[in-house]
């Protein structure tokens, strides 16, 4: 991942960082106010060799070699109880020791949540120690400096802590939002559509309330379209430079439901008919057909029934507009699936005989086979894309299952993308005509 992905990653789960963050720095401070202070207090001691006679017995290297043995009995039981003989009680503190690598310097440090205290206990197992080894002919432990109370505590210490959870909040923070944008990722700019297919972006078609709101209608008549119309007007201007054949059939589809694909089916036919080209949009989607109520159109008649009898001569009836006709889907058949199985290759032969361009609304490709079934039998396909809704998961799935039937991708259309171009009111038009 780049940087670029990376702040972009960041951008979008804002929010998720600020809360981790900010319960890490809350939840810090709460641990490092609420704890009792630590105090400590050090005695610092000089292992050198004794000297008799002016000879050392120990040489000077060996002491260094024998600080960790001393370290060690310096916090041993032993000397603690014997600490505790030379003050009359119990320690009140806790004893740890530390040497300096390559001297004879070792310390003794006392720790206790009263400053006193924890100098005495560092005072007690120093005398102790020295004590236990006063005698023994081969060393001796000089008190170089002593224990005192200390003044600030050494635990706890809040900016530390505090700065310390802020940073690992953060990285948690940001490994979280990548998590969540792995399981949670959706499809939403041309970078994506990229990354996940070579099939190229014919048309981006920018976002609207008002048909995330409602159901799939025409927005031609709406002034406050004016951008989405001319997206609409730039798909099918893309659409007539990549077609070969002047009456293709080109099915629309997208991976899953809710992508946007009956709408853009209806209005890029409205779009393709303003400028005089034939069209006739066939309604495939069986189980959820849209066309007959975007449109008005009765349904008691259509595909269904054209796939049932093979003699049928059903045609398609005018939209409303000038050069487009619509054929809508017809009763909702037992076995949609099966019926495409045997019929679509007829069905496509049918329609090619209409002389005219036709765009198929097809049903979406991962849940149901009916749309790969009239794929291999067109000129292309059209995949619906909805931003912040389509899963990469689910775009490539949908991809490799055109891929194996020998289907064609036109390109792809991201709705729902954007805000789109501000047009403003540089198109001025009257309401448009129908038919």
């Amino acid at each position: 991942m780049q940087l670029g992905d990376l702040l972009a990653v960041v951008s979008r789960q804002r929010w998720l960082l600020v809360g981790v963050i900010g319960l890490s720095i809350v939840l810090s401070a709460v641990i490092a106010f609420s704890r009792p202070a630590q105090y400590e207090a050090t005695a610092t001691l000089a292992i050198t060799p004794e000297v008799r006679q002016g000879q050392g017995l120990v040489a000077s290297d060996s002491i260094a070699a024998l600080l960790g043995t001393y370290a060690e009995t310096a916090k041993a039981t032993v000397n603690l109880r014997r600490a505790e003989g030379l003050i009359g009680r119990p320690l009140p503190g806790e004893v740890d020791t530390s040497i300096e690598p390559g001297t004879g310097i070792l310390r003794i440090s006392g720790r206790s949540e009263d400053p006193g205290d924890a100098a005495l206990t560092a005072r007690a197992a120093a005398r102790a120690f020295t004590a236990s080894i006063a005698r023994n002919g081969l060393v001796s432990a000089r008190l170089v400096d002593p224990a005192e109370a200390p003044d600030s505590p050494i635990q706890p210490r809040p900016p530390l802590i505090i700065a310390t959870a802020a940073l690992l909040g953060t990285l948690a923070a940001v490994i979280l939002a990548l998590a969540i944008e792995r399981l949670r990722r959706r499809v939403e700019s041309p970078e994506d559509v990229a990354e996940l297919t070579q099939a190229p972006l014919l048309g981006r078609l920018p976002r609207s309330r008002a048909l995330q709101r409602g159901d799939a209608r025409l927005i031609w008549n709406d002034e406050g379209m004016i951008d989405l119309q001319e997206a609409f007007r730039g798909l099918r201007t893309n659409l007539q430079f990549l077609l070969e054949d002047t009456n293709p059939l080109i099915q629309v589809t997208s991976p899953e439901p809710a992508q946007g694909k009956s709408t853009i089916v209806a209005n890029l036919g409205v779009a393709l008919a303003q400028v005089g080209i034939a069209t006739v949009i066939v309604d495939a989607d069986l189980r959820r057909p849209r066309q007959h109520e975007i449109f008005g159109l009765d349904n008691r008649e259509g595909v269904s029934t054209m796939l049932a009898a093979r003699d049928s001569e059903l045609y398609p009836v005018g939209s409303g507009f000038d050069s487009l006709w619509v054929l809508t889907s017809g009763p909702t058949p037992p076995e949609p699936t099966e019926m495409l199985a045997v019929r679509a290759a007829a069905l496509a032969d049918r329609l090619r005989s209409l002389n005219a361009l036709v765009l198929i609304d097809g049903p979406p490709l991962l849940p149901v086979n009916d749309a790969r079934l009239i794929a291999p039998h067109t000129d292309g396909v059209l995949m619906t894309l909805a931003a912040r809704r389509s899963k990469p998961a689910a775009v490539e799935t949908a991809f490799e299952r055109l891929d194996l039937v020998g289907a064609r991708t036109l390109g792809v259309v991201l709705n729902q993308s954007g805000e789109g171009t501000k047009t403003g009111g540089y198109y001025q038009r009257g309401p448009l005509v129908t038919g």
